[in-house]
Formats: C-alpha cells, structure tokens, sequence
C-alpha cells in the first residue's frame, strides 16, 4: 500500500470538508445580506465589520444552546434522522471536479511520490449514478426525522417533504439521462469534457434538460416556490418542528450544502464545468488554476439564484407542485430522452 497516496487522500477530504463547511456558513451570510438588500434594509451587521462574523456567532451558538428531547421521542432515530441527511450532503462532495489537474513542481513531485493532484476526492465511472444514489438517501432523514418526533406536524411535514422529493427525483434523473446519452459516459469529468467544444446548454436536447433539471432541483432542495415543507402557516416549520440546537444545525446545513452540491452539478452538466471558453490558457501550467477560479464564478451564480428566487417568486399550491412534476416536468422529460437519442443518431450520421 502506499501510504503517500493514503494521506493524500485523507488530507484532500480534510480539505474538502473544511472549504465546504465554511462556504455553506458564509451561503448564510449572504442569503441574510441578499434578502437585506431586496428587503430595503442592512440584514446582519453586528458580528464583526460588515457582519463578516456572524456565520461564527450563529455556530457558537447552536454549539452551546442546550440540548431538548421532547416526551416519548424515538431516541434512536430522532438523533440518527440529521446525520443521514448531513452524511449525505457531505458524501455526494466526493467525486464533484472542482477542477483539472494541477502539475507538482518536479522537488514535490520527487518528495511526495507523484507528479500530478486531482482537484477531486474521487473519479468513478459511474459518477453521476454515485451522486443522485447518495443523494436521494437524504430522503430517510427527513421522513425519520418526522416520524421519531411524536408531532402530528412533523410527521405531516416529513410525509410532505417525502412525496415532494421522490416525486421531483424522477424528472431530475431522466433529465440527467438525456444529458448521458449525449455524451456516451457516466462518469462527470467524461460529461465536463465532452463540452470542450459545445456546453450542452447550446444543444436542443440539453437546453430541455437543462429546463427541466433547474425546476427539479429547487423542489429537491426543499427551496422557494417549493419550500411546501415549511409553510409556516400550515405546519409550523415542518419535519424539524421538535428539533433545536445542533440537531437542527446539522439540517440546516445540509440544505445549504445540497444547494451548493446543485449549483455545482447544474454547472457540470450544461455550462462546461472547469473548462475555459474557447480554448484560453490550453496547455498552460495555469489551466487548472484558472479553470477553478471560472468553475467557482459559475457555481456562484446559481448559488446566488436560488437566493434570488426565494425572495422574488411565491410559493406553489401542493396540488400546483405535483402537477408540475407529474403532468408537466416527467412527460418533457421522457421525450427529451427520444430528442436526444436522435439528436446523437443524426450527428453519428452526419460524420459518417
């Protein structure tokens, strides 16, 4: 075994893990500030100069609020119900390429054993399969989490938030499909590389799917106009109504990784990823860096989307929210299968 490719490993997830955790604290802080500006007023501003340090503050203080267990809760699955969901946020980080491939300088190529560092923790062939898999496990949190708190609210709210994503995972994963066939691989460095010459957003087919997958992930996410989980007026705050301190933070944050999970996804799939438009910078040592830096200011703007939308649009019926998903999003969906397999048929003939 060699262990220089052990800790490798170890260290990237280390890595991975902190950078991840930090920018879903800061995605807080400037969905706080966003809401603020759309709202005509400062948002937080005390915590530090320009409220820089409230992500800490907030952090601290779910850390030290004290810990409730309402009567006859199921104890087991009322602790185990918010660390499936935050374990499965962390896991599908595993195999999303933030970038290229960064070449050692030839001393720590020679000191460390290897010449080249992947800026991802894992590269299955099955990539995409991997993410939606772990993905849709998200699901068991929340309907345990409902079910374990002896709330009729919680368990109407966990129920809700179960039928909305089973049902939004369908047209989510038969969108992904057309995007598969187009590029002939499952693997998501095969995906972003396929798009070198052509992002899939300038394809009929991906242009659909792309339309199709932007709907579906703000209702998989749990986000306005699909936040049906949390209307206040109906079911208090939904599946985690008896939830407090860390237990509800580790909720939280798993929402707001699963949004950046998607910002990051949506960017692989339809907008070439890491890659730099029109060849910029092929070949040069600084490639990777700056397809880094191009991949981060995509993912950005749809992390900033889903604040823009919470705050603009109103939310959906449930019975508005199943008929798009059911009678709208999977019929475009399956079609779109039909429009991509001859979308490819065509190109394969016309370069034969």
């Amino acid at each position: 075994m060699d262990w220089n490719i052990v800790l490798l490993w170890l260290l990237k997830s280390a890595l991975f893990f902190f950078v991840f955790i930090t920018a879903c604290a800061y995605y807080t802080l400037a969905e706080r500030k966003v809401a603020g500006f759309i709202q005509d007023r400062k948002g937080p501003n005390r915590a530090g100069p320009f409220g820089l340090f409230q992500p800490l503050a907030d952090g601290i203080k779910f850390l030290t609020k004290e810990e409730i267990f309402p009567k006859n809760v199921n104890r087991v699955m009322y602790l185990i119900a918010p660390a499936i969901s935050m374990t499965c946020a962390i896991m599908a980080w595993a195999v999303v390429p933030l970038g290229g491939t960064i070449l050692l300088p030839d001393w720590l190529a020679k000191e460390v054993g290897f010449a080249s560092l992947d800026l991802q923790i894992a590269n299955p062939d099955t990539g995409i399969l991997f993410l939606f898999a772990i993905s849709s496990l998200s699901v068991y949190g929340i309907i345990l989490a409902g079910w374990s708190s002896n709330n009729k609210y919680s368990l109407i709210g966990g129920i809700r938030s179960t039928a909305q994503m089973i049902s939004y995972e369908l047209p989510l994963g038969l969108s992904v499909a057309s995007i598969v066939i187009l590029t002939g691989s499952l693997k998501l460095t095969d995906i972003n590389d396929a798009q070198i010459g052509l992002w899939n957003i300038f394809k009929l087919p991906g242009f659909i799917a792309f339309s199709v997958f932007v709907v579906a992930m703000f209702a998989e996410t749990n986000r306005l106009p699909f936040d049906l989980a949390e209307a206040e007026s109906e079911l208090v705050v939904g599946f985690h109504t008896e939830y407090g301190a860390f237990k509800f933070a580790l909720f939280f944050i798993a929402e707001y990784m699963n949004m950046i999970t998607m910002s990051c996804v949506v960017t692989i799939l339809f907008f070439g990823g890491y890659h730099l438009p029109f060849g910029w910078l092929n070949g040069s040592a600084w490639q990777a860096w700056a397809g880094l830096g191009f991949f981060t200011l995509k993912v950005l703007f749809f992390a900033f989307l889903f604040m823009w939308v919470r705050w603009t649009l109103p939310r959906f019926r449930y019975d508005q929210l199943m008929t798009i998903g059911w009678k709208k999003m999977i019929p475009w969906a399956v079609a779109n299968i039909l429009i991509a397999s001859i979308y490819v048929s065509l190109d394969g003939f016309w370069k034969w």
